[in-house]
């Protein structure tokens, strides 16, 4: 079978892409995964086929006009401006993913590239699922969609649902359809089109994420399925060259105690002079060792301190068991590599899934969160001394424990290939 793998978005979105694809290609299955250009490396160095995308990720989401909607962490406005500044590569992104589908039998696609996989895989007749990063769409009456807070009321669960959709298809999802319809010379999509295809057909959903955070609700359709992370193997990613860890933070982390990790990921930090003075204050108020991953925010700590270590980026898996501690954004990968390693967070959200995603970990009692905009020194290291001193570590250790015992690649390959067999 020949599977094209489909990706937008930050590292977030492509890592856990590799780990199906190599679980994929120890089906015995041919596999590429179709991304953006600035992720050549780091799918290329697992041996996987790359299919470029003529756009970098990292350049267009550091702008100031972004950074002032990051600042006020409006989700609705976040993704249309992310969009905006996409359009100029729309057309030849579409045209270079619909070159590349003629060679697929099968494409999984991540939700962000959903709205221009799905004319291009009725143009062809191949099937497809969608590997969803953030909190569902499908429809329950257990838990509210996202961004409607834990009302956990059922008729109004199910509303939010409809509400989000709609606004998600009329904002977002119908242009890009469209666009990439008109270019394919097909009929355009309907919003009630659309919305039967996110809310009442049995399309197969992945959600890579542990049952033990997002537990199936009862009422969901039979293909919308949570699988469990999706882990690069321990022994690969070891060995990759770009992943090695540098004999300077070895050495460092060896000559003292456990760290607090900080890091916002593919996310740039809102206020870099606000953070910076939170990070000074802690090194000249407190003995905690920090050590903080710039990701993909421009430098901004020009501090000397012994119990400072700065990097660009950083393997979680290895690093995390090594901490006390994890301060990040609340990127659902960030999450699972954190709680794998049974280390206790402090969410400080920022936009899209984040604050829900905050409000999950904080209902599971593993971890603290607030809004970035509402950070301060004095409510951080507030939440550090309750983390630490709380049962917050035990419960950070009991879910951990459970969670390394999925296998979230395994199920979501058996998943897929049985998916195959029946469409």
């Amino acid at each position: 079978m020949r599977v094209g793998l489909v990706t937008k978005g930050s590292r977030g979105d492509i890592q856990p892409f590799i780990a199906l694809a190599i679980g994929l290609k120890t089906r015995g299955h041919s596999v590429s995964i179709v991304t953006f250009k600035n992720f050549r490396d780091l799918v290329s160095d697992y041996g996987i086929d790359f299919i470029p995308l003529d756009m970098d990720m990292e350049n267009e989401i550091y702008t100031e006009e972004i950074m002032n909607v990051l600042r006020n962490g409006n989700m609705l406005k976040f993704a249309q401006l992310v969009g905006r500044h996409s359009e100029k590569h729309n057309e030849k992104t579409i045209l270079e993913v619909n070159k590349a589908a003629d060679n697929f039998d099968f494409i999984v696609s991540s939700g962000l590239a959903f709205p221009t996989i799905l004319p291009i895989t009725k143009k062809n007749n191949i099937g497809y699922a969608i590997l969803n990063f953030s909190m569902p769409y499908s429809l329950t009456r257990e838990f509210p969609a996202m961004g409607f807070g834990f009302q956990n009321i059922p008729f109004l669960n199910r509303l939010s649902y409809y509400i989000f959709n709609y606004f998600a298809i009329k904002l977002v999802i119908q242009k890009e359809a469209n666009q990439t319809a008109s270019l394919l010379n097909l009929p355009k999509w309907t919003t009630s089109q659309l919305r039967k295809v996110l809310m009442r057909s049995n399309q197969l959903i992945i959600h890579p994420m542990s049952k033990h955070l997002l537990p199936p609700p009862a009422d969901w359709p039979t293909n919308s399925v949570v699988t469990g992370f999706l882990e690069l193997p321990a022994d690969l990613r070891n060995s990759n060259p770009n992943e090695l860890i540098s004999k300077e933070l070895e050495a460092w982390l060896e000559r003292g105690e456990a760290p607090i990790y900080i890091g916002f990921g593919s996310i740039p930090v809102p206020d870099t002079a606000l953070l910076k003075s939170i990070i000074q204050q802690l090194l000249l108020q407190t003995n905690h060792r920090i050590i903080y991953c710039l990701g993909w925010t421009k430098p901004f700590l020009d501090i000397e301190h012994d119990n400072l270590f700065v990097i660009d980026k950083i393997n979680h898996d290895w690093l995390f068991p090594r901490c006390k501690l994890a301060i990040i954004h609340g990127g659902i990968g960030t999450i699972g590599a954190a709680l794998i390693a049974q280390l206790p967070l402090i969410i400080a959200s920022i936009v899209v899934d984040q604050p829900f995603n905050g409000q999950m970990i904080e209902k599971l009692n593993v971890g603290i969160h607030f809004p970035f905009r509402k950070l301060s020194f004095d409510k951080l290291i507030s939440a550090i001394d309750r983390i630490l001193d709380g049962n917050y570590r035990i419960n950070a250790k009991l879910i951990g424990e459970k969670m390394r015992l999925e296998n979230g690649v395994g199920e979501s390959v058996e998943i897929i290939e049985n998916y195959i067999a029946k469409i």
